[in-house]
């Protein structure tokens, strides 16, 4: 008998047992071989898809990690029976003729075994082998139906993923929409009427994203409902409220406390799974304040609110950059941009109040703009 053929073999047979034990039946996460591939196979349909979240081919990525891990942990049983047969060249017979089993034969020795289909037409030799074979079935069973019975609490915890993303995205696509609707002239109490519903479902999907964290790689190709931009929305959203809006507006703190730190225990929870020593490719703009200013939401000096978004929030802000390119979005999914086409210069000089020496001129967003004659302009401006 070869030992070190035996001892491999019983190794990857205990390696795929306690990945599938600390991936369904612990509460802290995937198993080292579970998040080895799903991240593999991640990455793979994130490349294929260009790193472009519209994508709808990362609509099939989480999918294909489920059914990646299935076959990970069924290789990894096959292949431990099948090593350790092999440390015996009479460790499988014929059933009638007694003749020692070749390799390929202890191969599908070694899968019937763990389907429990009990074929017979190859038997274990001594009672070593037999006791082997048996923990091999009872393992196959219990192991196999257990992985497949995991897949369903994974595929709920989607589902409360996409109703998360379609609530936040109900209130607004962007965070100052989100502080716009809620405004009613004197505070944002109908924001803080949602917040107790919104701490449920994010604690909820937090928890499910620590038990699961193969959840976070089903992808929704909408905008809308998509985890990623709707949890940087809300926190951007929060973010403006706590240092954007002047302390004389009545808020309330309590609720407010409850989101921040359930948004921070999410991403406490990304970062330590996902997103360990990740730095983004784009900086995170500085939110845009006129949209507030129109609508009369009372705001702090932009230059302090700005500031602030720039180097207290830079960690912060950092993190949800690399959280949005992951899943392949950006910013612009969460701060969109409208074009806006200005006439002819010969239109400005019309409307403008006066003339410069260089040409007509007009004045936007503070700054006057000297145009030639005939030239068209567009500017991205937030919606």
């Amino acid at each position: 008998m070869n030992l070190l053929y035996l001892c491999l073999g019983f190794l990857l047979f205990a390696l795929t047992a306690l990945d599938i034990i600390k991936t369904t039946f612990s509460s802290n996460g995937g198993g080292m071989i579970t998040s080895f591939v799903s991240k593999g196979v991640y990455k793979a349909f994130l490349l294929a898809a260009g790193k472009k979240g519209k994508s709808k081919l990362l609509g099939y990525a989480g999918p294909a990690v489920l059914v990646s891990i299935l076959l990970v942990w069924i290789a990894g049983f096959w292949a431990g029976l099948f090593v350790a047969l092999l440390s015996d060249t009479n460790s499988v017979v014929h059933s009638v003729t007694k003749t020692s089993a070749g390799t390929l034969e202890k191969l599908y020795y070694a899968g019937f075994t763990l389907s429990t289909l009990g074929i017979g037409d190859y038997v274990a030799s001594n009672d070593f082998w037999r006791i082997v074979t048996d923990v091999a079935a009872y393992s196959g069973l219990v192991f196999i139906t257990t992985s497949i019975t995991y897949f369903l609490p994974v595929l709920s915890a989607v589902g409360l993923q996409s109703t998360l993303s379609l609530y936040i995205s109900g209130m607004g696509k962007t965070p100052q929409q989100i502080l716009i609707k809620s405004w009613n002239g004197k505070d944002f109490s109908s924001f803080f009427d949602n917040t107790s519903d919104l701490c449920q479902m994010l604690m909820k999907h937090t928890m499910n994203h620590h038990s699961y964290p193969v959840i976070h790689y089903f992808h929704n190709s909408q905008p809308k409902l998509s985890i990623t931009p709707a949890i940087v929305v809300l926190d951007e959203a929060c973010q403006l409220l706590e240092n954007a809006v002047p302390k004389d507006v009545a808020m309330d703190e309590l609720k407010m406390s409850m989101l921040q730190t359930t948004l921070h225990a999410y991403l406490e929870v990304v970062k330590g799974n996902f997103l360990k020593n990740a730095s983004p490719n784009e900086e995170a703009p500085v939110p845009d304040l006129r949209q507030l200013e129109e609508t009369e939401v009372p705001l702090k000096d932009k230059e302090a609110v700005k500031q602030y978004f720039e180097q207290d929030l830079r960690e912060r802000r950092k993190l949800l950059t690399v959280l949005l390119e992951m899943d392949g979005w950006s910013w612009k999914e969460v701060v969109p941009t409208r074009a806006v086409a200005f006439c002819p210069a010969a239109v400005f000089l019309t409307l403008s109040k006066g003339e410069s020496e260089r040409g007509p001129f007009r004045q936007v967003a503070g700054c006057y703009l000297s145009l030639p004659p005939g030239l068209f302009v567009l500017f991205l401006l937030p919606v």
